[in-house]
């Protein structure tokens, strides 16, 4: 067994070494990089500039409804230009003309004929308020009653929906979506690797030497390191920025997600890596390695669209939990509802545990195969040929 692990090692090594070289691994784990990092500071840098609203008055707007309208604005982050006019007619003109967000004049407010947003409302609260204030002070009563009429509260609002946190939601959302690319991603590149060594006759030398199963892993190691590099990579400016601001629309707990995402593709890559290269190991010629992994290709595609469309749309129904217990399609599926808050923790583990064993058997059979059809060259190698055929030791 010792020496089973030495050359499953020696073989991880070489193929960690040569993606590492490789200039194809340098310009995507730079980009992936440049990505993240962009995609944390941009929405920063492009969304810090303070919203403003310009209110147009005939003359110097009214001190009252300057002083409520800043108040307002001190509270929710935004400022109130003030610009004066002489007549009616002009106010109404500099809000058709966009010159103000909204006019006042008298008894009359200007907005704009596509709606003017949220500030006209509150401008039409602050006169109300202003002028219901003045009443109730002809009406007798004092300034303490008035205070205590004006601080009556509305009721709580309190938004009822399917998801726990929406922000976690879309963090789920986004994780399915790059665990889904990277074991295709990585799963394309070992059947890649596979089918080179055979078809240039890389393989017979390593097997010379080396057991067919110490070869098929250490190239599912070599290109699984490589990946599992390139994630963190993408993943670390996110999960430190969740950590040390909250500005960037992301909850405190999506650092946790992403820790959970890593170990489901570790289950995911585990599941699908070594049919990927059993697959591959039946192709005589490298262009043929497209067509020969179609099958597990397809196998994650429909596991990813039972993702986004079944989980997304209702976490908790019955076909989600199924999905995402699935061992095919929980890589994909689990991470979507774990973010969504409808998923207990049982569920998780078993899930876990059921992909974890179907990794497992999968190795196995994969392996099989691997080593009966990496010896035959010559034609493309038929499925039942090696499942029928003698095991190679």
């Amino acid at each position: 067994m010792r020496n089973w692990w030495q050359g499953t090692r020696l073989v991880a090594e070489r193929g960690l070494v040569e993606n590492l070289r490789s200039r194809a691994f340098k310009l995507v784990t730079g980009l992936l990089l440049l990505m993240s990092i962009a995609a944390v500071v941009l929405p920063q840098v492009l969304g810090n500039e303070p919203t403003t609203y310009t209110l147009a008055t005939v003359g110097t707007a009214p001190a009252n409804v300057r002083a409520v309208l800043d108040a307002a604005g001190k509270s929710a982050k935004f400022t109130v230009k003030y610009v004066s006019r002489n007549a009616a007619d002009d106010v109404r003109l500099a809000v058709r003309n966009g010159d103000a967000s909204a006019g006042l004049a008298g008894d009359k407010l200007y907005t704009e004929a596509k709606g003017g947003g949220t500030f006209p409302v509150l401008v039409a609260q602050a006169v109300v308020s202003l002028e219901t204030s003045r009443l109730l002070v002809e009406a007798g009563l004092s300034p303490q009653q008035i205070t205590a009429l004006r601080s009556v509260r509305p009721p709580e609002q309190i938004a009822v929906g399917r998801l726990d946190s929406e922000g976690r939601a879309g963090t789920g959302f986004a994780v399915g979506i790059i665990l889904y690319l990277a074991i295709t991603f990585a799963g394309t590149a070992i059947a890649t690797t596979v089918a080179m060594e055979k078809s240039t006759r890389i393989s017979e030398v390593l097997l010379s030497i080396l057991r067919p199963s110490q070869v098929l892993v250490g190239t599912v190691v070599a290109i699984g390191t490589v990946t599992l590099f390139q994630l963190l990579v993408l993943a670390t400016p996110f999960a430190v920025a969740v950590q040390v601001t909250d500005k960037i629309g992301l909850p405190s707990v999506a650092a946790a997600d992403i820790a959970l995402a890593v170990v489901w593709f570790l289950l995911g890559f585990a599941l699908f890596a070594f049919l990927f290269a059993a697959s591959a190991a039946l192709v005589d010629k490298i262009t043929e390695v497209n067509s020969a992994i179609l099958p597990v290709t397809m196998t994650l595609v429909v596991g990813y669209m039972l993702a986004i469309t079944v989980v997304t749309s209702d976490p908790g129904s019955g076909w989600s939990v199924l999905i995402s217990l699935f061992p095919f399609s929980a890589p994909m599926a689990m991470p979507i509802r774990w973010a969504a808050g409808e998923v207990p923790v049982w569920q998780l583990l078993l899930a876990m545990a059921l992909t974890a064993a179907t990794a497992v058997l999968l190795v196995s059979l994969a392996s099989s195969i691997y080593r009966r059809a990496l010896l035959i060259t010559g034609h493309r190698v038929k499925l039942r040929e090696v499942l029928g055929g003698r095991a190679l030791s």
